[in-house]
């Protein structure tokens, strides 16, 4: 007769793994960030060091290294002033960042290109997209925080949990017939899997953009006519996202930038984004000049 196993505790690094902030670790990493912070942890250790006090030295390396791996930064607000000061030194931006925003997302065609949403030719303006949201009893105002209606974000989610499990063949046949300006649309997988929109397949979108969007114009053809509000609409539900709709990963918040000095000048601040740490793909993208 086998012995069971006694029952394993809790790892002792589940507590302070449990601070790391994916959204400035790993891939999302400020490399520029990371090595200034580092940096000024060593000089603040050299310094107590050279003042006869070795633990308070050890203890500052010890505490500041954790904490800028765990977090991506030691110092407040790193993300929020770094790239203000790199824009406006004279060092070449390419040395902080190594690809455009627009990168291109495939190995094998440079011509590929990754689409934000199925509205991207969408010619509408969010006035006019809010205006037709609210009278059709699709979003509601409480104070200055907007929500989706009960039984229309419900809806939403009940269809996005069934397209979630569909083979991307099956996601891009449901665009071909759901939406009449996807004339063509074929799966396409390289490290990530995509959609490939257009005659030419140069378009590509996200599996998780796919599914919020899909599933949002299903739900909102119950109540809106014009294909236009519904294509724009479906878009805007993806403000509401919190979980990715493809793995249930809890959406964090990160930056359109990869590293400091991605945007254009000092007085440009780059956008928020809403991100799957698990898909590694952005959901919403919450830019400055929004109202």
């Amino acid at each position: 007769m086998s012995r069971e196993s006694p029952p394993q505790g809790p790892s002792p690094m589940e507590p302070v793994e449990a601070l790391r902030d994916e959204s400035h670790t790993g891939a999302n990493r400020c490399w520029p960030c990371t090595v200034l912070n580092l940096g000024l942890v060593g000089a603040l250790a050299v310094f107590l060091r050279g003042r006869n006090r070795p633990r308070s030295s050890l203890l500052v390396a010890t505490v500041g290294v954790t904490a800028v791996y765990l977090r991506g930064y030691l110092v407040p607000y790193t993300p929020r002033f770094a790239p203000r000061l790199v824009a406006a030194s004279p060092v070449p931006d390419e040395w902080f960042h190594g690809e455009p925003p627009d990168r291109d997302t495939s190995r094998e065609d440079t011509t590929r290109r990754e689409n934000e949403s199925l509205a991207d030719d969408v010619e509408i303006d969010g006035e006019t997209v809010f205006r037709e949201l609210s009278a059709a009893g699709v979003i509601e105002v409480e104070g200055e925080q907007l929500f989706l209606t009960t039984a229309v974000d419900a809806a939403w989610h009940e269809r996005m949990d069934e397209l979630a499990s569909d083979s991307l063949d099956a996601l891009a046949a449901a665009l071909e017939e759901s939406l009449p300006s996807v004339d063509d649309a074929e799966p396409y997988v390289d490290d990530t899997e995509w959609v490939a929109l257009g005659s030419d397949h140069k378009q590509l979108l996200p599996r998780p953009v796919v599914v919020a969007e899909l599933a949002a114009y299903e739900t909102l053809g119950e109540r809106l006519d014009d294909d236009r509000v519904r294509v724009a609409g479906a878009e805007a539900f993806r403000i509401f996202l919190d979980r990715c709709p493809v793995c249930d990963a809890e959406l964090v918040e990160s930056s359109s930038v990869s590293c400091c000095g991605g945007h254009l000048g000092p007085r440009q601040d780059p956008d928020e984004t809403l991100v799957c740490p698990t898909c590694e793909q952005r959901l919403y993208t919450f830019e400055v000049n929004d109202t």
